[in-house]
């Protein structure tokens, strides 16, 4: 495992939004662990790991596994068997129970995930949301389910960042704090943060995306892992075979799914029609969102490849739909603003989808 960055600065100035926070928006990495230490009945918790800031990464776990239906190969070997069913038998009407991973806070400025992590235990614990409001249609759906949620992935970057909540604020200070800056304060940006890994040397402040060893969880060395956590998340993957995991992400453009690379043509697919189905449930309420993403090869002759990073490599260790999600930060200078509450809800709707898509019809 990398060690400690033990000389990584705190932030030298923060900003102060017009629009504040609600009173039910907790999301710092105290509050959320404080909720994941007392709050939980229903669920049980179970630690993952422990990031190398000596933090505590949990996961939620609701619903019956099913052993049983594991087979006798891992994911990759029942591929090339020809036969899924020999890693886990998790066709239509085989699970009582299908599985929905969620993972927020891979990045720990990213607070939106967490936020919708964290309603939707308070969902299942209460059948209530985190505002208060009564969630009996999505709990009900969501009880059916083996639920896994991990609301902080990464509780070091989480408690670097001095921030509750990006809304009314502007983007380029979630890209200071969230990507980091070198010595001379000059911003690392986006993708330039990621052309030093794990982040060391000209470091200014030590950015959100990376825990406190510099360690990016969504570029890690799949082989041989940088992060425990990581090998955690994938030894998961490996043990319940999720049917769907979505690994919730934030951007300065509306909320959208994004394409995963290196999976077989056919995720690629079921991907699009999730985020249609996720679309129309957002148009119903009208909250904006951002195209259906486009099935294309990845990298053909002459381009860049794209991005082989968690969420692919979690198709390859056997979950069977892999997606990453992006919320809308809510930025003051963004083309389409969104509350906190709009971003609460569009996290409710991105859950029922996946409930939908999972649970047979009544």
């Amino acid at each position: 495992m990398s060690m400690p960055i033990n000389d990584h600065k705190p932030l030298d100035r923060v900003l102060r939004s017009d629009t504040p926070t609600p009173p039910w928006w907790t999301s710092r990495e105290h509050e959320i662990q404080h909720v994941l230490d007392t709050e939980i009945r229903v669920g049980v918790v179970r630690e993952l790991s422990v990031s190398p800031g000596g933090r505590s990464v949990k996961l939620v776990e609701y619903g019956r596994p099913e052993p049983e239906l594991r087979g006798q190969a891992n994911f990759n070997s029942a591929l090339g068997a020809g036969s899924p069913d020999a890693f886990f038998r998790r066709g239509p009407g085989v699970r009582t129970n299908p599985v929905l991973l969620l993972m927020a806070g891979v990045h720990g400025a990213e607070v939106e995930g967490m936020m919708g992590c964290l309603s939707a235990i308070r969902i299942l614990e209460s059948g209530r949301d985190i505002v208060g409001r009564e969630q009996s249609r999505l709990a009900a759906k969501l009880a059916r389910l083996r639920l896994l949620i991990v609301p902080l992935a990464n509780p070091d970057g989480r408690a670097r960042v001095p921030y509750d909540g990006w809304v009314g604020l502007p983007a380029r200070e979630m890209h200071r704090v969230a990507q980091g800056t070198r010595r001379d304060g000059s911003l690392w940006g986006w993708p330039g943060c990621k052309t030093v890994h794990p982040m060391r040397g000209d470091i200014g402040f030590l950015g959100g995306y990376f825990d406190d060893a510099g360690v990016n969880m969504m570029h890690d060395e799949w082989p041989a892992p940088m992060s425990s956590t990581t090998k955690a998340v994938l030894d998961t993957i490996r043990q319940e075979a999720p049917d769907i995991f979505i690994n919730l992400h934030s951007h300065e453009a509306p909320p959208s799914v994004l394409p995963t690379a290196y999976v077989a043509t056919a995720v690629k697919h079921d991907i699009a029609e999730f985020a249609a189905a996720l679309h129309a449930g957002l148009d119903d309420v009208d909250l904006a969102h951002a195209a259906v993403p486009a099935v294309r090869e990845d990298g053909p002759r002459g381009t860049v490849p794209p991005a082989l990073n968690l969420t692919s490599m979690a198709w390859h260790t056997g979950a069977a739909l892999s997606m990453t999600f992006e919320s809308a930060h809510g930025f003051a200078d963004a083309k389409i603003p969104f509350d906190y509450d709009q971003i609460l809800r569009i996290h409710h709707i991105l859950f029922e989808t996946a409930a939908d898509r999972l649970l047979p019809a009544t």
